[in-house]
């Protein structure tokens, strides 16, 4: 594994970023609008604010989906009765998931249906996890306490979304990490403006260089799958 030195190298020889200071969304609105020749200052704006936010935003949100680069866990205690918990409002895709220390393995409904038709009334200490896709807001335990003796301390290691851009915020949830890979998010906005406005040679020019900037931030993520765990606890805890 190479160390965060030695990749901070590699990755400003590669698509030709510094370890610039973060920035926030409104200075990139201002670095896509450069690239784009769309200056603000001069009353022929052909873009507000408000719309280059949105393809930042756009764009945050597509390399968070395919690099699965912010990875958190949640933790929270079971309760009698209770086989359902709603997961945080950021989870896109589980990694694994711990009962008091103990991993869970994930099941299907489906391959729950085959053990057994009446799978969903069993009771106990958890020794499966599953996610119902017509609730995926939700994990489900399988199976599910009815007496405090089986309550235990979950923790679910999952994959996170970036929180949604306002102008003062920094992307990436503002790890400090993701610094130099601020400026992808310019590039992508400014290639939704020139295909908007038809200049696609240049519009294709802004998108590989943010996919770019997108493979090699994949690349360093998977050096490092471990790298940001972050703990939310559960109210109900």
């Amino acid at each position: 594994m190479k160390s965060a030195l030695l990749w901070a190298v590699i990755l400003a020889l590669n698509v030709g970023i510094s370890t610039a200071e973060a920035k926030t969304a409104a200075q990139l609105i201002i670095d896509a609008r450069v690239l784009s020749r769309d200056p603000s200052g001069t009353g022929r704006a052909r873009f507000t604010d408000s719309q280059i936010l949105g393809f930042i935003n756009e764009a945050q949100r597509d390399t968070i989906g395919a690099t699965l680069c912010i990875r958190k866990a949640y933790v929270f205690d079971t309760i009698v009765g209770s086989a359902y918990y709603s997961l945080p409002s950021d989870f896109m895709q589980i990694d694994r998931v711990l009962s008091d220390n103990q991993k869970l393995e994930e099941k299907s409904p489906s391959k729950l249906d085959q053990a057994s038709s009446e799978w969903e009334t069993e009771t106990g200490e958890p020794i499966n996890y599953f996610i119902n896709f017509s609730s995926r807001t939700k994990i489900g335990l399988f199976p599910y306490p009815i007496v405090d003796a089986d309550t235990e301390t979950v923790k679910v290691e999952y994959y996170a979304q970036a929180a949604e851009l306002t102008v003062s915020d920094i992307p990436f949830d503002a790890i400090t990490e993701l610094t130099p890979f601020h400026s992808m998010l310019s590039f992508y906005a400014a290639s939704e403006m020139g295909y908007i406005d038809g200049l696609i040679s240049q519009a294709d020019r802004y998108f590989q260089r943010y996919m770019v900037y997108r493979n090699n931030l994949n690349e360093y993520c998977r050096a490092r799958p471990g790298y940001l765990p972050q703990v939310n606890v559960s109210p109900n805890k």
